[in-house]
């Protein structure tokens, strides 16, 4: 019976975690706000929005689907003047690959 609690306390913890994540990663605007295998094929571009990085998709898009909390004058000038022209990015998993170089 002990052990039953005990995998049942488990499973409701890491339930928990998997929530809390999702909500830290929502908060950080490391979540896309739209469904993001919908715009998969159409690419995607990294530029500043409102002095933040935003991502856009698809590439022309007037506004971006997400907004990062990545303030763009605390990046390197390189990465501002890439940014300042659009960095294009084929895939969502391309895009987060840049978003956690530039968090770093």
């Amino acid at each position: 019976m002990r052990a039953r609690i005990k995998i049942i306390l488990c499973l409701l913890l890491a339930l928990f975690a998997i929530v809390s994540l999702g909500a830290v990663l929502a908060g950080l605007g490391l979540l896309p706000e739209e469904d993001v295998s919908a715009s998969a094929e159409q690419g995607y571009l990294l530029r500043e929005w409102n002095g933040y990085v935003g991502v856009f998709c698809p590439p022309d898009a007037e506004s971006p689907v997400m907004i990062t909390d990545i303030p763009v004058r605390a990046l390197p000038i390189s990465d501002r003047l890439s940014l300042a022209g659009g960095i294009g990015a084929e895939d969502y998993g391309s895009v987060i690959q840049l978003l956690e170089d530039f968090g770093s």
